[in-house]
C-alpha cells in the first residue's frame, strides 16, 4: 500500500511539471557512452533556452506539458525530451539518441 501511495505522489509531482520547476541549468550525463563531450543546457522561466556544447552556444524555445518537454529550434526542428524528477531530464538528441541531464 505505502508503495502504491509513494508510486501516485512521484507521479503527481512529475505530472504536474510547469516551467518554474523545470527551469534551470543542466549538464549532460556522459553521451555517447562515456565521451568528455558535455552539453550545458539552461532553461530560463520565460521559455527561452541555450545549449552550450564547448565554445559553440544555440538558442530555443521550449515548453513542458506534464513530463512532455520540447525543444523549438529556431531553424523549426523540435527535440522531444522527458521530465523523469524534478532535476533530471531525458531529451532525444538527433545522431546522439537519449542524453540525460541533471540539474
Amino acid at each position: 500500500m505505502k508503495t502504491l501511495l509513494w508510486s501516485l505522489a512521484v507521479a503527481l509531482v512529475v505530472g504536474c511539471s510547469s516551467r518554474m520547476d523545470v527551469a534551470g541549468r543542466y549538464t549532460s550525463q556522459s553521451p555517447h557512452g562515456g565521451e568528455s563531450v558535455r552539453i550545458v543546457m539552461t532553461l530560463a522561466p520565460d521559455g527561452t533556452g541555450k545549449w552550450q556544447v564547448g565554445m559553440e552556444e544555440s538558442v530555443f524555445s521550449w515548453s513542458v506539458d506534464g513530463e512532455r518537454l520540447r525543444l523549438y529550434t529556431r531553424r523549426g526542428g523540435v527535440l522531444e525530451g522527458r521530465v523523469i524528477a524534478p532535476d533530471f531530464l531525458r531529451v532525444d538528441v538527433p545522431g546522439w539518441g537519449m542524453v540525460e541531464f541533471r540539474r
